[in-house]
């Protein structure tokens, strides 16, 4: 079989036609490839970055769990003497706890508030709610949700029932201060204030705890503690207690008014029944307060600090009015009140003092043991922030945690305008 054998020029031609071949193939390869990379890119990308995010929100849970700790640490070896805002976690101290802290790879922030300096609403009357918001008809909302009574009562509950999306009442405790954006009549103005009108969110808590005991540490006696004793067993227990302090007419003058409320089915339920039931002066009553009280527990529920309560609280308060209030916060920033018979002789040294005096002293402590902690980290590269907020109890060998929730906000700064704080 004949076979013709190609000549040079052909042989050339040939090559070249291979060559561009595998040019057009090597170009589709690299096309090829540059489309996966790019779509590979496309969808690593996002990946990476929420890997980066989702780090960098953990780093910051860190370090604002960082604050909280070192926030719970400084209540812990605070003197409990006293609590007022010139302590180690007051806003008065000499090195506050709302700079930025280096901590790793990050910082944080952190604020303590005392929450025995606002009202608790779940102990609170409809009056001192009244003051707060400026708002009737929401107060007696808040009672209604509260408690389930009030003037609303029943007829409130079918209100929540009618809403499009309906909800009915606590009646109970709140467990959060934003609950009472649920409660008809209390508006965002309302609750987070208005101008230089605070709001609810900064004057009242869910909770507030302080010890019940005198500028000594030691517990108060209870005026309702001798229920079951006789008259000579207790004019012994109080001799022991208050020896020096009291005298045996006084002493048999605070029975003999517990035995006429029992006579008349009750007993002592405020301080100022020592004027009205027992008769005592106020000079004597002012010397009692820091050593008895109507609760005879280790601890008492609801009282507020005179130490650190706004302004504003202290106006809600029985007895007191906005320019007593001022005068209060003006001679506690000069030199915090260590004991309630001190905050007893103040007020009776005031104009109209007396009267605000007995209605005020059953309501007001110098001690706290309820605290509300905000602490937020954030890494150094600044694109992610977490804060956590935590109401914590103190006690004698520990500061807890009752409530912490955790958001992606940052705390904002401190503004002279927020001063009711």
């Amino acid at each position: 079989m004949y076979t013709r054998r190609l000549s040079l020029s052909e042989r050339d031609s040939l090559a070249r036609g291979d060559r561009g071949v595998v040019l057009i193939l090597a170009v589709f390869a690299v096309v090829l490839l540059t489309v996966l990379a790019v779509g590979i890119t496309a969808v690593v990308r996002p990946e990476l970055l929420a890997s980066r995010t989702s780090l960098d929100r953990m780093q910051s849970l860190f370090l604002a769990e960082a604050g909280l700790h070192q926030a719970r640490a400084t209540l812990l070896y605070d003197d409990v003497t006293c609590d007022s805002l010139f302590d180690d976690w007051g806003t008065l101290c000499e090195s506050p706890l709302d700079l930025p802290q280096p901590a790793g790879s990050g910082f944080y922030r952190v604020r303590v508030y005392d929450a025995c300096g606002r009202i608790d609403v779940n102990r609170t009357d409809v009056v001192a709610l009244t003051r707060l918001t400026g708002e009737a008809e929401a107060a007696a909302a808040i009672i209604a949700w509260r408690d389930g009574g009030g003037d609303f009562g029943p007829a409130e509950d079918g209100y929540y029932a009618s809403l499009p999306q309906p909800y009915l009442p606590r009646h109970g405790p709140l467990q959060t201060l934003g609950e009472l954006l649920l409660v008809r009549g209390v508006t965002p103005e309302i609750f987070f204030g208005d101008g230089d009108r605070p709001g609810l969110v900064d004057l009242l808590t869910v909770e507030s705890t302080s010890l019940n005991t005198d500028a000594n540490g030691n517990r108060r006696t209870g005026l309702n503690e001798f229920r079951n004793w006789s008259e000579e067993k207790f004019r012994q227990s109080v001799i022991e207690k208050l020896s020096g302090v009291i005298t045996m007419y006084e002493i048999d003058e605070i029975y003999r008014g517990y035995t006429e409320l029992v006579d008349a089915g009750t007993e002592y339920t405020s301080l100022d029944q020592l004027a009205t039931a027992a008769g005592l002066d106020y000079e004597t009553i002012a010397r009692l307060v820091d050593l008895m009280d109507v609760e005879s527990g280790l601890w008492t529920q609801g009282k507020v600090n005179v130490n650190t309560a706004p302004p504003a609280v202290l106006a809600a308060l029985p007895g007191c009015s906005q320019g007593l209030a001022r005068v209060i916060a003006a001679r506690r920033n000069e030199r915090p009140f260590v004991s309630r018979s001190e905050v007893a002789e103040f007020l009776l040294g005031q104009a109209g003092g007396p009267d605000a005096f007995l209605q005020m002293i059953g309501h007001v402590t110098t001690k706290s043991s309820t605290f509300s902690i905000e602490s937020m980290g954030w890494t150094e590269t600044g694109h992610s922030f977490r804060t956590v907020r935590a109401l914590v109890r103190r006690r004698s060998e520990s500061v807890t945690i009752a409530r912490q929730t955790e958001e992606d906000w940052p705390l904002p700064p401190l503004q002279e305008s927020h001063s009711w704080r």
